[in-house]
């Protein structure tokens, strides 16, 4: 009987072991963060590198464009949306997401468990051992695993989203900075033909004033207008190497990466969008289904749901079986077991109720993004349609200001205007420029605004790849 014992005994310790070992274990592998190498992957990174080249080409670019010698919006968005850090944190959290889908899917894990005893007293040659083994098996009921795997699905599909979100949040900071970098650029060409012309004026009011045919007073005023003019040019200069900075890291470059690329001025569309009652309507449901954060805010709703569906699936008892051996002093026991906890006795109730509260909570945010979406449309359709009536009154002042200045170089060509007049008509018509400048970048920050809203390009409809799945392979 003791060989027989000590047989049962080595075959229990060669099934524990088998289990263990046919378990492939996943070893630790650390993974420290470098501050000095990501700084360095920073500075380097190559808009010319086969990688990003690769990139263009899944995204829809022309291959025949490349290497890209003009930068526009397009390629500059292309570029941040492979560079900028900011989407990687998006991607990651959904890889996270993802793992959960793997967490929410596994079935309950089987326990086991065992028994060794030694008795000290025993009597009629009965072997003093008990040992036993039983496998607990849970059993999920009531569709648990369903709903926990639904409502993993739903957060996994809605960071998903927000990947492209993050890429719309990327084009837009970059294409307003791109705005604010050329206004500045322009604005400074026409500043510096501002300060050349007026200190031609005052040459000549100084030459003037010597010979008696003016008061101090207009020379004043005429440095004065001067003065203003050189100040606001060199603010202007100031300013722009910071609106360069800014330009570069929303690119996700460095400066002097940057310094190296060729910049396309930004253009204009010379027709403004017409707010008929089908093209409103049009973009309305545009924003209204469409915008990521709405298709985002949906599938949260839906995992809400699927929460609520799992609390009240746990009003019913899971069973845990626990088939079993012992062997107790020569008798042989088979036993099968059972265990369940008694949530009937208060049915979840409290995490009903909570999850019931989160569904409707989303329900609410979702109700109120939907209203802002709609208020902000219709505040982008107002500003848009300002903006383009401003711009065209400023072209139209601009056209008759080149027409006076047209006329004063004639008279002067036939003597019958003197050098002061055509240089004052060309500072005139410099004035009107200026001011046309101004209200065309104003124009495109409507433009910009409007496209926020709808969440959709307006000025390249090639600025952002259409499928998500493009930016979600994408990684730096």
């Amino acid at each position: 009987m003791l060989k027989r014992q000590t047989i049962s005994i080595k075959w229990m310790t060669l099934f524990l072991a088998g289990m263990v070992a046919g378990c492939g274990f996943q070893t630790y592998q650390p993974k420290p963060l470098q501050p000095e190498k990501l700084a360095s992957n920073y500075l380097t990174h190559d808009p010319n590198s086969p990688a990003f080249r690769e990139f263009l080409i899944s995204s829809g670019y022309p291959e025949t464009q490349i290497p890209i010698q003009h930068w526009g919006l397009r390629e500059l968005t292309l570029c941040a949306l492979y560079f900028h850090p900011q989407l990687n944190v998006a991607r990651a959290q959904w890889r996270a997401a993802v793992a959960g889908e793997i967490s929410a899917g596994q079935r309950p894990t089987p326990g086991i468990s065992g028994i060794l005893q030694n008795h000290s007293n025993t009597a009629g040659g009965i072997s003093p051992w008990t040992y036993g083994l039983s496998i607990d098996i849970p059993l999920e009921t009531a569709g648990k695993r369903q709903a926990r795997t639904d409502r993993a699905v739903n957060l996994s599909e809605a960071a998903r989203i927000d990947i492209a979100q993050t890429a719309w949040q990327v084009r837009s900071r970059l294409y307003n900075s791109l705005i604010d970098y050329q206004n500045s650029v322009e604005l400074i060409e026409v500043l510096q033909k501002e300060v050349s012309l007026r200190s031609e004026i005052r040459a000549m009011l100084e030459a003037r004033l010597e010979a008696g045919m003016i008061s101090s007073i207009e020379l004043s005023n005429a440095r004065l207008l001067l003065l203003k003019a050189q100040q606001a040019l060199s603010s202007e200069q100031n300013n722009l190497p910071a609106l360069k900075v800014i330009l570069a890291s929303n690119a996700g470059l460095s400066i002097d990466t940057l310094n190296q690329m060729a910049l396309d001025r930004l253009a204009i569309n010379d027709h403004a969008l017409i707010f008929d009652a089908a093209s409103s309507a049009n973009m309305q449901q545009t924003a209204l289904l469409n915008r990521l954060d709405i298709r985002a805010a949906l599938a949260r709703y839906a995992a809400a749901e699927a929460k609520l569906r799992l609390e009240i699936s746990k009003q019913y008892p899971d069973i845990t079986l626990s088939p079993g051996y012992t062997y107790d002093q020569g008798d042989n026991i088979w036993s099968l077991g059972f265990n369940s906890l008694l949530t009937l006795i208060n049915k979840n109730q409290g995490l009903i109720e909570e999850s019931r509260a989160l569904r409707e909570l989303e329900a609410a945010q979702f109700e109120v993004l939907q209203a802002n979406v709609l208020t902000n449309l219709a505040q982008a359709k107002a500003s848009y349609q300002a903006a383009y009536s401003t711009l065209n009154q400023a072209e139209n002042l601009q056209k008759d200001s080149e027409a006076r200045s047209s006329q004063i170089t004639k008279q002067f060509d036939a003597g019958y205007a003197d050098r002061l007049e055509l240089v004052t008509s060309n500072l005139e018509n410099l004035v009107a420029t200026q001011n046309t400048v101004n209200v065309k970048f104003a124009s495109l920050r409507a433009i910009a605004a409007l496209e926020d809203v709808l969440q959709k390009p307006i000025s390249d409809q090639n600025t952002v790849p259409d499928n998500i799945e493009t930016l979600t392979q994408q990684s730096q």
